[in-house]
């Protein structure tokens, strides 16, 4: 696949975030958890905890630079599931991996199933919408592909996962994978290794959504 074929066929990026959280990240850029987690106060043992095991809950911290920051629960990445279909790397490093980078969803099909998920429903969340030309261009080097949720292992049948998960846009092997699938499947996720400090250069849009009346 190359960028031009990218921008084209998703033209906008979809980011879910915690209710409240959007002003910070348009200040701030949106970070992964390891950047959050090892620039806060915690001490060394207790950033250890956070990024060494899926999050149960949503954690809530005091950080000395972004004020009050929530990293979203990884309940949908089940532990004794996720070590059954890694092929190539181990748990730590599978965690590791999705603890360095910040994910996009490429299709708005997407973003409404994961808002209509059993656990999101009623829940308010920041969503924002990105241009993906402007972010490619800025951060092409960093950006990775993914055909499946890596944050997700509900089901003993999920898709196995490993060192090629993530694979750059000229890697990606587009064309074999639509002739499959519909275009919301075709690319499941879109991840920016380090993060995305500038943002707010390219947001383009931003709403609440799920909140119940």
């Amino acid at each position: 696949m190359d960028a031009g074929e990218l921008i084209e066929r998703y033209p906008r990026l979809f980011h879910l975030a915690e209710a409240g959280s959007a002003g910070s990240i348009a200040a701030h850029g949106l970070l992964p958890a390891q950047a959050i987690v090892s620039t806060s106060a915690l001490t060394p043992a207790e950033q250890g905890a956070i990024l060494s095991r899926p999050r149960p809950r949503a954690l809530s911290l005091e950080h000395p630079r972004l004020g009050r920051v929530t990293l979203r629960d990884q309940t949908p990445l089940r532990a004794h599931i996720l070590d059954k279909v890694l092929i190539d790397v181990t748990a730590q490093q599978w965690l590791a991996a999705l603890n360095e980078r910040v994910f996009f969803w490429l299709h708005p099909r997407r973003l409404d199933q994961l808002l209509n998920a059993r656990r999101n429903r009623g829940r308010a969340h920041d969503v924002l919408v990105i241009d993906t030309a402007s972010l490619v261009a800025a951060h092409d080097h960093q950006i990775r592909l993914s055909a499946i949720n890596s944050g997700a292992t509900l089901y003993p049948n999920a898709p196995e996962r490993g060192s090629r998960t993530f694979q750059t846009i000229e890697d990606y092997p587009f064309a074999e994978r639509l002739r499959r699938r519909p275009p919301q499947a075709a690319i499941v996720e879109l991840a920016v290794a380090g993060g995305v400090r500038d943002l707010a250069s390219h947001l383009v849009d931003q709403y609440r959504a799920g909140e119940l009346d």
